[in-house]
């Protein structure tokens, strides 16, 4: 009888299924990225996450052909750039902060796609609910950035800049996508990682500067190491694929509410890893954050 609702559950709702498993693909891999920053550097672990996708959307779009109109490059060229500069700041801050409070940071995109979107389309317009939510979720940023107690502040502000650069990643999607076949934009941010991150290491490896957000040394990965920097890439992988499944079955504002739950899933790791449960000032935060998001991406 339950093996029945939960079948039922996932045929009806086959959109917050999917999304519920992008959130944990997610969770997973950034839980696993953080178990690799102990060795490897942030920029190493960039390269990890660019270089194993890229083959298998490349064969994607061998055996399928994009069918796109095209004719707006820079589009594809800023989400690359926009993308690029956010996997930086991603896996720098997960190397220093915990696991839940870099996916709360990140998280907390709408709040800034709402401000951008303000600026600059004219037809976007905040209502006062929205004003009101917006300053919810920012008392929650403020409740989580707390320099003293958990990193630097260098460490912090890096949070929010890859929340803002997700924001920004995001409205450059919402209109490259109007142009391109969606594989190609994951590819131009694929492909920039790839290539800032092989510069940054090979400055890194051949000067004596220390790693750094923007420069790190080689290190050569043990057969186990390539085989989990593979797991990460193709959990990657998957919450790029789970995310557009969820987006195609279920409403956008259901989908930005449950894709949340990756904050939830990294808590419920941190916990099973031994690392403790947030303190309640962070959970508070967390929650204020992650409420006011939602909020403000559903509109009135």
């Amino acid at each position: 009888m339950q093996v029945t609702k939960i079948t039922s559950f996932i045929i009806n709702k086959k959109g917050i299924f999917f999304m519920l498993i992008s959130s944990l693909c997610f969770a997973s891999m950034s839980a696993m990225a953080k178990d690799l920053s102990e060795k490897f550097s942030s920029v190493q672990l960039v390269f990890f996450r660019s270089a194993v996708g890229l083959p298998f959307l490349f064969t994607s779009l061998w055996l399928k052909p994009a069918v796109q109109k095209g004719g707006k490059l820079y589009f594809i060229i800023l989400r690359g750039i926009l993308g690029a500069f956010t996997l930086y700041c991603l896996f720098y801050t997960l190397e220093h902060l915990s696991l839940s409070l870099t996916n709360t940071y990140g998280q907390a995109f709408p709040l800034f796609i709402a401000i951008f979107s303000f600026f600059i389309f004219p037809t976007e317009k905040l209502s006062r609910h929205q004003i009101m939510y917006l300053l919810v979720g920012f008392c929650g940023i403020i409740l989580i950035f707390r320099p003293e107690t958990n990193g630097t502040l260098l460490h912090h502000s890096t949070g929010i800049i890859y929340a803002i650069g997700t924001a920004l990643g995001y409205i450059a999607i919402k209109e490259a996508q109007k142009y391109y076949d969606s594989r190609w934009v994951v590819i131009s941010f694929m492909g920039a990682g790839l290539i800032a991150s092989i510069l940054s290491l090979s400055f890194g490896t051949f000067t004596d500067l220390p790693n750094s957000f923007l420069t790190g040394k080689w290190i050569a990965p043990s057969a186990n190491e390539w085989l989990l920097a593979l797991i990460m890439g193709l959990l990657a992988l998957g919450v790029q694929y789970f995310t557009t499944q969820a987006l195609l079955n279920e409403k956008t504002s259901i989908v930005g509410a449950i894709g949340n739950s990756s904050v939830l899933f990294s808590i419920l790791i941190e916990i099973i890893l031994g690392h403790g449960f947030p303190s309640p000032i962070v959970c508070l935060g967390i929650s204020l954050v992650v409420y006011g998001s939602y909020q403000v991406s559903k509109g009135d």
